[in-house]
């Protein structure tokens, strides 16, 4: 008996507790007692982490590999880390060695598929990860969605049939049961907004405008279920009559919030970026339910819905079977574009050459049967382009078609990338996913967009359509939404 096992004892009641910084201190002291013990280290990098000890965590994690090289839970911390601090290819690299150890690891290889898709903009490949454990019941259906929200990307799947398999995957992944009815209250309504992406994002830039207008009318209740914040994020909370964060909620919990918010009507401004608020919203926590901007490119597949906001060139109604939501035809189209205060003087700025803008996961072989003719050279503009597996993968795509790269530009904010953007003449729209902020904020800078006007008829392919005609902007839009939600 070395005296180990009464501190493990103890700090393991810590870590029950949730006293992260106590169960750390003694997690560290039992280190010091048994620096041989992979599993203490571990331990004792998860409490750092959990007590936002990044540094402390990483060097206890390392600590964990080096006596155990195959503690794949070590290694994903670290990649976890990794990632948050801005290295995917440090974070990819942990994962790669847990492969190392164990080729099938699922853990790996979804982790894996998931910077991918939504770091390295390489939708193929992730859909490739995904289906080496699409037969194993506890990831299946996350293989799934992996599959289908790649194939949004690569047109790997017809818009009917992945429109039925997002129904059939909501059916049996999503749907909870129903919470108590809800009546619409007489008066002052109370407006749920819910989304991943309250920040500097299309969701700000595409409906902030609506939520300034019906702030002094309605009560705005925010359900932020993303961790990034910045000055947008200040913006929404500013108008919030209450703020709720609830990124790490499960759905049980997520939903049970919503119940007890006491909602008349809710936004969705996720989609299939935040799948556990749809699971959530499925149990129709409010006596009405809309999803809109964020994450919308395709049907939720969820009959929690009363309405898919869009418009006549988003969401014809000759394309209806394609949702399981009733369509909503906004007038005049159905996003209201609100510039950041630094655009406007970009207007002015010379411009000469195109530019490929936007996540490169849009840049897929299907773009080059239809790419611009007399298109021969570009300037690729995007922070991730930084990592070199990236830039390869667009390069492979463009010089088949002989469009060569003239330049590379990683802006590392969204002004950087407005100036970047601002210099060029026109943007090449991306199929069969089409450019959506992006080509928004090119029409405002005064640049053409060329190419293919749309890839199909699923809304994520069909953005142009909408955004050629308005530029984005609609004066009237908060006055219909207004009236989506009822009298005040």
């Amino acid at each position: 008996m070395d005296g180990i096992d009464p501190l493990l004892t103890q700090a393991q009641a810590r870590r029950d507790a949730g006293d992260w910084a106590g169960a750390a201190r003694l997690f560290a002291q039992a280190a010091e007692a048994r620096p041989g013990d992979a599993a203490v280290a571990q331990n004792l990098a998860l409490a750092r982490y959990a007590a936002g000890d990044r540094r402390g965590a990483g060097e206890a994690a390392a600590q964990a590999v080096a006596i155990d090289g195959a503690m794949w839970q070590a290694r994903a911390l670290m990649a976890r880390i990794a990632r948050e601090g801005g290295q995917p290819l440090a974070a990819e690299a942990q994962w790669r060695a847990v492969l190392g150890h164990d080729p099938d690891s699922a853990p790996a290889l979804m982790a894996l598929a998931d910077l991918h898709l939504n770091v390295f903009g390489d939708a193929a490949a992730a859909a490739g990860l995904a289906a080496r454990v699409a037969d194993r019941p506890d990831w299946a259906a996350d293989a799934e969605l992996t599959q289908l929200m790649a194939a949004l990307y690569t047109g790997a799947i017809a818009p009917g049939a992945l429109t039925d398999r997002l129904k059939a995957f909501a059916c049996a992944h999503l749907q909870r049961s129903a919470a108590p009815v809800q009546t619409l209250r007489e008066g002052r309504r109370r407006v749920g907004i819910m989304s991943p992406l309250l920040s500097a994002s299309p969701v700000y830039y595409l409906t902030f405008s609506t939520w300034a207008a019906l702030a002094s009318t309605h009560d705005l209740v925010f359900f932020a279920r993303g961790t990034r914040a910045d000055w947008a994020t200040e913006r929404f909370r500013d108008l919030a009559a209450e703020w709720h964060d609830v990124a790490h909620l499960e759905t049980d919990q997520l939903a049970a919030r919503f119940v007890a918010a006491e909602l008349d009507v809710v936004f969705d401004l996720g989609g299939w970026s935040d799948s556990g608020g749809l699971a959530a919203l499925s149990t129709c926590p409010a006596a009405r339910a809309y999803t809109w901007v964020g994450g919308q490119s395709a049907t939720t597949g969820l009959a929690a819905f009363d309405g898919w906001i869009g418009d006549r060139w988003q969401s014809p109604a000759a394309n209806r079977g394609l949702y399981a939501e009733p369509l909503v035809e906004i007038d005049r189209g159905y996003c209201d574009y609100t510039p950041p205060p630094g655009l406007a003087p970009l207007r002015d700025r010379s411009k000469a050459g195109v530019a490929l803008v936007g996540n490169p996961v849009k840049i897929v072989p299907a773009l080059a049967s239809v790419w611009p003719e007399g298109v021969t050279e570009v300037t690729l503009i995007d922070r991730r382009y930084a990592h070199a597996p990236v830039l390869d993968r667009v390069r492979a795509v463009l010089a088949p078609i002989g469009v060569r790269v003239s330049a590379v530009i990683t802006p590392d904010s969204h002004d950087a990338y407005l100036e970047a953007v601002a210099r060029h003449a026109a943007i090449v729209n991306t199929a069969p996913y089409a450019a959506g902020l992006t080509a928004v904020e090119a029409y405002q800078l005064g640049l053409r967009v060329i190419g293919p006007p749309s890839g199909g008829p699923l809304f994520a392919q069909r953005h142009l359509l909408s955004h050629a005609r308005t530029r984005g902007r609609n004066p009237t839009l908060s006055r219909q939404i207004a009236a989506l939600i009822g009298s005040t």
